[in-house]
């Protein structure tokens, strides 16, 4: 009866838009005759109470349009805007109950409920403000909507002579009062339809409404937009019907009180529901979360779902998090990500805290393609550097946000959650620890076996949810059965002793109850069949309870959810359609899914992933585990292949993001070559990411899958377990892999892989220190490359071999030399980034060397080059080194300049090292410059961040430089320490050269405090240095010169003359070879250079005079 009812209104709503050309006589004979026969089929169609979704639509402003227009040009607009608002009801499933006037009501649910009504309703009307705006684009204006949504039941019939099928109830008055207090061009929606979309939409609560007719003030929400990917949490319900959260009140209470205390200033608390699967954890997160709208001024709140496909993912859990806060779609190319990432980073940080790089180096690390970004390109991957940075930059990014307003983060199903993202999150909690923050989580028992530590967080709370008492099991059984006129206690007695308190397996056995015909779902009124009660075999477990269903469900929706199974909880009907390709005939995939949803064994999420396709999700993990277990291993095989072709074409520019999945389905479709190439790539992206537990995971099941005889794709992944291994500092199973690359490489008779390996064992032997291992490698990486005319990794050769000289031996002459080869052959083969790193260095080596003229030469020429890469990496190196250049030469003034703006950048990309680094060399120049107290400053925050990181090496630096300040200051004793400490540290890191500037300190230090023997020992260390080696390399040699000649004057030691000559003759040669005139100034005038000249003067003048005598 329906149906045909259904066709009559449609054959006359037909005839009312070809009124014009039928004329008003023909119509109206016609329609008589229509209406005639809907009237004697409303005699038969009986009244129904529904439950259903209402809209109410009113147009503002049409009185004092029509006063402005012509009567026949406002009846043509009327008629096109209302065919754009009736275009946009349709359009989101609505059936337009009827026109009043200015106003129009529609309805969802009305000829059958589906979960998504109240979701859709709103749908529509965001859908008619947006037809309006467009419309409206020009004149007229003035012309608004108010729309009001209200959901609840009805009662649904035929009223009225002409027969028309309407709604009536409170249900529809709400919804019209709601049009009513609805500001013009809003949309006002009651809690009642806000708790079927909780997440799904940007909503603004608004002050309770007192309505006619209601005793208590409504709760009302005002839609702003939707919400491009929801975290839509479904209600636990059946056949529409919504149940109350039951038995969750403690728990309840005990989630705001969390919130009380973050809100109290007592700083950041951690909340984890745990429970078996089905107790209902995302559900009490789901009633916490609707809570949190309605408060007047609630905070903000990001969510993050983990899933069993994320296992094994690199930061996942974090990826998926900013995917949903950032609104980013899986299949939006990298430079969108990118511009959200740093459009969001704007808005946090602003521009003046360089926060684009600082997204740049975030996005990187949860595992966004960053690889091409030009900010982070030339930043050497060094796994604590990049990884502090990254986490620097997430830390800053939140502490910015919750600066404005407090935070409730969601992060559901953690158990799934890959150890690296959560060894991320607790970092980042443990930096957000005084804020206003609630973090809340849901996971499984075993959660805590496999995180003990994640319990014992600071302001943690466990939260255990237990099964439902046996009174909470039946008061949920009469909230799910409430249309039932009278439970037998025998069904009730059924489920609630099969489900032992757990709802979603109460809500299943019910569900299979209507699927067996046991409970008859009649409309309004259901009703039980005692004789199939009696006869049914129920299920003892939850998992027999669905696999009963599965059974039972039609082949062709069985085979559907079946394939979507293999796609995993979350999936896509493009992916399902993939699956079937070929296949004739085609699988009908909407029908079944369609099908699938009415039997709530998955849902529609409101916005995909991958656009162009729609995304659905299992109701529960359990059901999707359940139903993979029903496919066939032979089925499994060729799905999983399947999938992974799809997203190999969906995942397009970003596919690397989706590697590891990628080589999931690779290796369960039986693909063992093929996935092991993704397996050793997404464990080489994970390294990128430093998840270096999932990478070598990646890397031991690549090594599995890959066949022995396939010698380069085994070499490809040792090599890059070897990465592994060195980042992770297991040297002995970074020994072995090295020792089966050379294996390979040898088998393969490759020169090149050999090349690699002997390379690899430089960097290995130099750092355990074995550098005598370290050349001959880089000798026989060198030989080979020459060999194969592999120039790259020759150049690279004599690069690491100069370094070795330079750090290790002191050996500065053969380092200049071996980077000039490495120079030469990156100029020869345009290796840009090789030929920047050995001008650096050789750089560095000349002005350890004191030829400051080529040094400084060198640095001018790369600088522009630098900038012209885009390598900031680089041109801060660059920089930097021109900052110590310009030191050595005496221009400090310049020198601060510039190392000022390299701490800057070390502070902005968490650099420590080199923040240590700058803040020694700056501290040295606020000495010359005679701003002691910046100097001391600065000597100390070095000092503080040097025993932090664990830099013996720069630890040296700082107590030297503090040493000078204090000596200037005279406060002796802490000046005398200093240079102590300095020489302690220098002997136990066998760095004779810079031992000798310590003992020149301490000997300065001993004749300002009048210490003459003291200061005479120090000097006498120093000439037998001086005799046997050379000071290149130190900071200030010198000064070093100056301070044994006092010593020795002091005491008329005969030797003072010698010294004074030697150092003075030192001077003037290192002088000479700087061609520019201003150069040769500015490094004379420098106090040691100078004062060294004015003794040598006196001395010269002296000797004459005494000559004189003499004649």
């Amino acid at each position: 009866m329906i149906k045909e009812r259904d066709l009559l209104e449609q054959a006359m709503a037909l005839l009312e838009a070809q009124r014009p050309m039928l004329g008003q006589e023909a119509t109206e004979a016609a329609l008589a005759a229509l209406r005639a026969r809907l009237a004697a089929l409303a005699s038969r169609v009986p009244l129904e109470r529904r439950h259903v979704t209402v809209l109410f639509g009113d147009l503002c402003g049409f009185t004092s349009l029509s006063e402005q227009m012509d009567p026949e040009d406002v009846s043509e607009l009327m008629n096109q805007l209302w065919a754009r608002v009736d275009a946009a009801i349709v359009r989101h499933g609505g059936r337009i109950d009827k026109h009043i006037g200015d106003a129009v009501m529609a309805l969802w649910g009305a000829e059958g409920a589906r979960e998504d009504d109240a979701e859709q309703a709103i749908h529509a009307a965001l859908d008619i403000q947006a037809q309006l705006d467009s419309f409206l684009a020009g004149p007229p204006e003035g012309l608004r909507m108010r729309i009001g949504i209200h959901t609840g039941p009805v009662l649904l019939g035929v009223v009225g002579t002409l027969g028309e099928l309407t709604v009536m109830g409170d249900t529809v008055n709400t919804a019209s009062r709601l049009e009513q207090a609805s500001p013009e061009g809003g949309i006002l929606i009651s809690h009642a339809t806000h708790r079927h979309v909780s997440g799904a939409f940007e909503v603004e609560p608004q002050q309770p409404l007192r309505l006619k007719g209601k005793q208590e003030p409504l709760q009302v929400y005002r839609v702003t937009a939707a919400r491009p990917r929801s975290f839509h949490r479904q209600g636990r319900g059946l056949d529409g019907i919504w149940a109350r959260l039951v038995g969750r009140e403690e728990e309840s209470r005990q989630l705001r009180s969390a919130l009380s205390t973050a809100l109290s200033g007592a700083g950041c608390q951690r909340v984890t529901l745990t429970g078996e699967a089905g107790i209902g954890k995302s559900r009490l997160l789901g009633e916490f979360e609707t809570w949190l709208e309605s408060l007047p001024s609630p905070p903000r709140c990001l969510r993050g779902r983990a899933s069993p496909e994320m296992r094994r993912h690199p930061n996942a859990l974090l990826r998926d998090l900013f995917s949903f806060h950032l609104q980013v779609q899986e299949s939006d190319v990298p430079s969108v990500v990118r511009a959200r990432l740093e459009e969001s980073f704007f808005e946090a940080l602003g521009p003046e805290t360089s926060s684009r790089f600082r997204a740049h180096l975030a996005g990187s690390l949860i595992g966004f393609d960053f690889s091409d970004s030009p900010l982070l390109k030339g930043t050497p991957l060094d796994e604590q550097g990049l990884r502090a940075r990254g986490l620097a930059a997430l830390s800053e990014y939140f502490r910015a946000l919750l600066s404005r307003e407090p935070m409730v983060l969601f992060l559901e199903d953690i158990h799934w959650a890959d150890d690296s993202a959560l060894d991320l999150l607790e970092r980042l909690l443990q930096t957000l620890a005084p804020e206003r923050l609630l973090v809340l989580c849901t996971a499984r028992p075993e959660f805590f076996e496999r995180r003990p530590q994640w319990a014992t967080a600071l302001h943690h709370t466990r939260l255990e949810l237990r099964p439902l008492s046996q009174q909470d099991s039946q008061v949920l059984v009469a909230e799910l059965l409430r249309k039932v006129e009278s439970i037998p206690p025998a069904l009730h007695e059924l489920v609630v002793s099969r489900a032992e308190g757990n709802p979603f397996y109460l809500e299943e056995l019910i569900q299979m109850l209507l699927e067996e015909g046991v409970i008859l779902a009649e409309g309004e009124h259901w009703r039980v069949e005692p004789r199939r009660l009696t006869s049914l075999k129920v299920p003892s477990t939850l998992s027999g309870v669905l696999q009963a269903r599965l059974d039972s469900l039609p082949a062709l929706e069985r085979d559907v959810l079946q394939r979507a199974s293999v796609v995993g909880r979350i999936f896509w009907d493009e992916a399902l359609e993939r699956m079937g390709q070929g296949e004739e005939p085609p699988i009908p995939i909407h029908q079944a899914l369609t099908a699938l949803q009415e039997r709530e064994l998955i849902f529609e999420q409101s916005t995909p992933a991958f656009s162009g396709t729609r995304e659905y999700i299992f109701k529960h993990a359990i059901v999707r585990e359940v139903t993979y277990d029903t496919v066939l291993k032979r089925e499994r095989r060729t799905f999983h292949g399947r999938i992974a072709e799809w997203l190999l074409a969906r995942g397009g520019e970003r596919s690397r993001e989706h590697l590891g999945l990628i080589a999931d389905h690779l290796e369960a479709s039986g693909q063992g070559a093929r996935a092991a190439v993704y397996l050793r790539r997404a464990g080489e992206e994970a390294l990128s990411l430093f998840a270096n537990a999932e990478a070598r995971g990646f890397l031991d099941r690549a090594l599995d899958v890959t066949s022995e005889a396939d010698l380069p794709e085994r070499y490809a992944i040792v090599a890059a377990l070897e990465k592994v291994h060195g980042v992770l500092g297991e040297r002995q199973a970074q020994r072995l892999d090295l020792e089966l690359m050379e294996a390979l490489a040898e088998l393969l008779t490759d020169d090149r892989r050999q090349t690699e390996v002997a390379l690899r064992r430089a960097l290995y032997a130099t750092e355990i220190g074995e550098i005598t291992e370290g050349v001959e490698a880089v000798r026989k990486a060198i030989r080979l490359s020459q060999q194969t005319g592999d120039v790259a990794s020759e150049a690279l050769g004599h690069l690491r071999w100069g370094r070795m000289l330079r750090h290790h031996q002191g050996d500065f002459e053969s380092a200049r030399t071996q980077f000039e080869r490495s120079l030469a052959l990156a100029e020869s083969a345009r290796l840009e980034q090789l030929e920047v790193e050995s001008i650096l260095n050789l750089s560095a080596t000349l002005n350890e060397m004191g030829d400051l003229g080529p040094s400084l030469g060198y640095i001018l020429r790369v600088l522009p080059f630098c900038r012209a890469m885009g390598n900031r990496w680089l041109e801060f190196s660059a920089l930097r080194h021109l900052g110590y250049v310009r030191k050595s030469l005496g221009d400090f003034t310049g020198a601060r300049a510039e190392l000022e703006q390299t701490l800057q950048f070390s502070r902005v990309i968490g650099y420590r090292f080199w923040e240590c680094v700058d803040h020694c060399t700056l501290a040295l120049v606020h000495h010359h410059l005679g701003d002691e107290p910046a100097a001391l400053e600065s000597a100390e925050q070095a000092l503080r961040i040097a025993q932090e990181i664990g830099s013996p090496r720069n630890q040296g630096y700082a107590w030297m430089a503090r040493g000078h300040v204090l000596l200037t200051l005279e406060r002796l004793p802490e000046a005398q320490e200093s240079f102590q400490q300095a020489r302690r540290i220098r002997v136990e890191t066998r760095m004779r050269h810079l031992e000798m500037e310590s003992i020149a300190g301490l000997a300065a230090v001993a004749l300002a405090a009048g210490e003459r023997q003291r200061a005479l020992g120090y000097a006498e260390e120093l000439l037998s240095y001086l005799e046997q080696g050379s000071l290149q390399g130190v900071e200030e040699p010198f000064g070093m010169w100056l301070t044994c000649f006092r010593v020795l004057s002091d005491h008329e030691d005969p030797r003072a003359s010698r010294v004074l000559e030697t150092a003075h003759r030192q001077l003037q040669e290192r002088a000479a070879k700087l061609q520019d005139e201003g150069l040769r100034r500015s490094f004379l005038a420098i106090s040691a250079h100078r004062t060294l000249l004015e003794e040598a003067g006196r001395h010269s003048e002296s000797s004459t005079r005494q000559g004189d005598g003499l004649a």
